[in-house]
């Protein structure tokens, strides 16, 4: 019964993971399609790791949200860059006023065209006008205030994907593991079901002796269909974590996928990061709440005036393509809303809420990931403990077994005796197996949140 219930505990544990794995990469499209190198079935955990960085859903998606925060902060280059634009247009009129102006933008009013009766009658006159435009701002705070808020928003979303890559490849190591933790399984359980045919082996012979009676051969029967039922459901298991791990590597999700190596406590060093400040993520929150306080000093700058320069070169013609005659002008605007129908006082105060929220939702985090730092270095010491505790009870369930086993060959052990020793055995690896895992996931977890940004 608690063999089963560990089995139990296992398959939640493994599912819970599996589905948040899942939530996270939810956003994900589907994935591509497979290649020659895809056919490869073993993978080592550093060409995992590789294989991820270049292929995996959500940092592609992430890629392509720095491409766009590229393309915004680009954007922002309007309050220093000029504007140019070239325009033709052509307008046909008998209307007296805009023809006479036709007329002498075009440089071709005579005398006659002063007579009261061509002024009031002009008839049909074609008009066709060229012209390129520059507008070069001079003095716009507000708008250099914007491009500040652009180019902090640009660094958040570059720290905000350097922790992605960091957290795909958590899950990676964690389901890389999970896969050498159900292939183990699978070959505890094959191993347990060796040992129980042996037993039915000498049940049997002895039954046929007289020395057992039915129902001790019924007992390992029952064990044996156990086991048997166990080792379908750790088949299974493979597969789907085996699924999982091709799916965060970007691979056809039926491929067949192995691991190169058992499940093994992998090497750490100590702790030496007490704060999470320095992590990527919560460097793009700073970022971000940086990128939010500007945007409200860029609102607030909304009330101060502008100072546009700007230069018009014309040509005009009655035929196309309208270049007979050139004009040009220059000048500078001074441009001051003083109230915008209450606008930009409505803008600052939104981005003023918007950043005393960023203020808060940093200060929480932070708080947060500090705490989920000091619990995960005290995870990797119950989990270091709990890995010696059953690697030593697993240890002695199996010199138990073999004790028992070789008794039992003798006649003088009793079929439930060696049964529970069994289970007790297979129990025991089993846990060790699991404790193994859970170590390496804690420390996987510690160095994740212990993690420091490269970025400058």
């Amino acid at each position: 019964m608690s063999a089963n219930r560990e089995n139990m505990t296992y398959i939640m544990n493994t599912k819970q993971f599996i589905f948040l794995a899942a939530l996270f990469l939810g956003g994900a499209m589907q994935p591509v399609k497979a290649t020659q190198a895809d056919s490869v079935q073993f993978f080592t955990l550093e060409e995992a790791l590789l294989m991820a960085s270049d292929n995996n859903h959500a940092i592609l998606k992430s890629l392509a949200e720095v491409k766009a925060a590229k393309a915004d902060n680009q954007q922002a280059n309007t309050a220093f860059l000029p504007a140019i634009e070239l325009s033709n247009s052509f307008s046909t009129t008998n209307d007296p006023l805009y023809a006479f102006g036709f007329k002498l933008q075009q440089q071709n009013v005579s005398m006659a065209d002063f007579d009261p009766n061509v002024v009031n009658s002009p008839g049909t006159i074609d008009h066709f006008h060229t012209q390129v435009l520059v507008e070069q701002p001079l003095v716009n705070i507000d708008a250099w205030m914007g491009k500040g808020a652009a180019r902090h928003k640009l660094k958040a979303t570059e720290l905000k994907s350097d922790y992605t890559k960091e957290y795909v490849q958590f899950l990676v190591k964690q389901t890389y593991y999970a896969l050498q933790l159900a292939s183990n399984r699978v070959v505890v359980i094959e191993k347990a079901n060796s040992a129980i045919n042996a037993y039915l082996k000498v049940a049997e012979d002895n039954l046929q002796q007289g020395y057992l009676k039915e129902a001790d051969v019924l007992a390992i029967k029952v064990r044996m269909y156990e086991l048997q039922a166990q080792a379908k459901e750790a088949e299974s298991q493979v597969k789907s974590v085996g699924e999982m791990l091709n799916f965060l590597l970007g691979r056809e999700t039926q491929l067949p996928i192995q691991t190169t190596s058992v499940l093994q406590r992998v090497n750490f060093s100590r702790f030496g990061v007490a704060s999470v400040a320095n992590r990527s993520d919560v460097l793009a929150m700073q970022y971000g709440m940086d990128a939010y306080k500007r945007m409200e000093r860029s609102s607030l700058l909304k009330f101060a005036p502008r100072i546009n320069a700007f230069g018009t070169y014309n040509l005009y013609d009655s035929q196309f393509p309208g270049t007979d005659v050139d004009s040009w002008m220059v000048g500078v605007k001074l441009q001051w809303r003083i109230f915008n129908g209450g606008r930009n006082l409505g803008k600052y105060q939104k981005s003023k809420a918007e950043f005393q929220q960023a203020q808060v939702a940093y200060n929480e985090y932070l708080d947060k990931e500090n705490m989920e730092l000091v619990q995960a270095q005290r995870q990797i010491s119950v989990a270091e403990s709990q890995l010696f505790t059953y690697e030593m009870a697993a240890q002695q369930a199996g010199e138990s077994l073999r004790i028992r086993t070789n008794r039992y060959e003798q006649g003088l052990e009793r079929t439930s005796d060696l049964l529970m020793a069994e289970a007790k055995s297979a129990e025991s690896d089993l846990k060790h197996l699991n404790a193994i895992y859970n170590y390496n996931v804690a420390v996987f977890k510690y160095q994740l949140l212990a993690s420091e940004s490269t970025m400058k």
